[in-house]
Order: structure tokens, then C-alpha cells, then sequence
């Protein structure tokens, strides 16, 4: 018997090393983008307290809505290629974090009066295209603010997919793709 331990005791230990392996490759890579608590009236009159979640798994290109009742049980779980959940407060600072590590984004914004990074509207496009089906694209403005002059200048229209951790336009151009605020426009000097 103790020479059977013996043989088994290293398979044992290298099964027990690897089995915090194995569970983070099946742990979920969704994370959570909102959850909210509410009060849901019941085809028989009564209420019930629901908490709705929607997740976001980057691996997966998935969102997820999730409805439990106040016992945590499932009632109903809708995934989908595309969703329009606002951005979490992380996915602002890692898109931000993203677009000032471009060089010539950082330069611009290193460059302005008083630079302003704004923005964290979700963007979904059709298939085939960049920020299609599965992707968290979100769109910022990088502005220039002139208080002295009250001007703000666009300097860039920027769009971040955090599925990839990358920048899908760092140089989009406002004034061809009339997408400019009506205050630059109206106040151009450049024409």
C-alpha cells in the first residue's frame, strides 16, 4: 500500500497544480457592463423583485441579459451579437488608456490649450465591417479648447474596439465625413 502511494503521490500533486489551470480556462471572460434591480408585475397581479444584468464575454464577441428572480434563480437568459449597454466606467479608462498610447493621438492631446477626451458611445456596424456583430467599439472626440478665443476645435474622431484592444480609427476625418460640431463649422476659417 505504501509503495502504491508512493507511485500515485507525484500524479496526485502534478493533478492538484493543474487544476487551477483548467478552472480559469472555463471560468467566464464576460464581464459586467450594468445591473439593476426592479419591481415586475406578474400576470397574476403580484409583484416581484427581478435583477436584470447584461455581461459582455470579449472572447466570445457575446452580450448576454440575464433575468433572476430574487432567489437567484434564472428565469431568462437572451444572448446577442450586438447590444447598446452604455459603457462601464473601466471600459472609459481602457479606451482612454488606448487612444493616448497612439503616439500621434498623444501628441494632439499633449499639444491642445486645454485638451478634452470625450465620448464612450457605443458604435455597432453591419457584418463585414469593423465594429461589426461581436465587437464593443466606442467613439470619442478629441477636442481643443481655446477658452480665451471660445473656440473648440475637433481634432480627432477616434474609435476604440475593446474586444481587441485596438484602435479601429485614430484619424477620422470630421470636416469630409460631415460629422463636425456646428460651432467649428460656422466659425471656420479655413475655407
Amino acid at each position: 500500500m505504501a509503495i502504491a502511494f508512493r507511485r500515485l503521490a507525484p500524479l496526485a500533486l502534478v493533478l492538484l497544480l493543474l487544476a487551477p489551470a483548467v478552472q480559469a480556462q472555463e471560468a467566464s471572460t464576460a464581464r459586467v457592463l450594468r445591473t439593476w434591480v426592479d419591481d415586475v408585475k406578474l400576470d397574476d397581479g403580484t409583484s416581484a423583485r427581478w435583477t436584470f444584468t447584461i455581461t459582455y464575454d470579449a472572447e466570445a464577441g457575446l452580450y448576454t441579459r440575464t433575468v433572476r428572480d430574487e432567489a437567484g434563480a434564472v428565469l431568462e437568459e437572451t444572448t446577442t451579437l450586438h447590444s447598446l449597454a452604455s459603457p462601464t466606467n473601466g471600459e472609459i479608462e481602457e479606451a482612454r488608456a488606448i487612444i493616448l498610447a497612439h503616439p500621434t493621438l498623444r501628441e494632439l492631446y499633449d499639444g491642445a490649450k486645454r485638451p478634452v477626451l470625450e465620448g464612450g458611445f457605443e458604435l455597432v456596424r453591419e457584418e463585414g465591417h469593423a465594429c461589426g456583430p461581436g465587437s464593443r467599439c466606442l467613439q470619442f472626440d478629441l477636442y481643443d479648447v481655446d477658452d480665451e478665443a471660445r473656440r473648440v476645435d475637433r481634432l480627432r474622431y477616434v474609435v476604440v474596439d475593446l474586444r481587441t484592444g485596438e484602435l479601429v480609427s485614430a484619424d477620422f476625418d470630421a470636416s469630409r465625413n460631415s460629422n463636425e460640431t456646428r460651432f467649428n463649422r460656422d466659425r471656420r476659417t479655413d475655407r
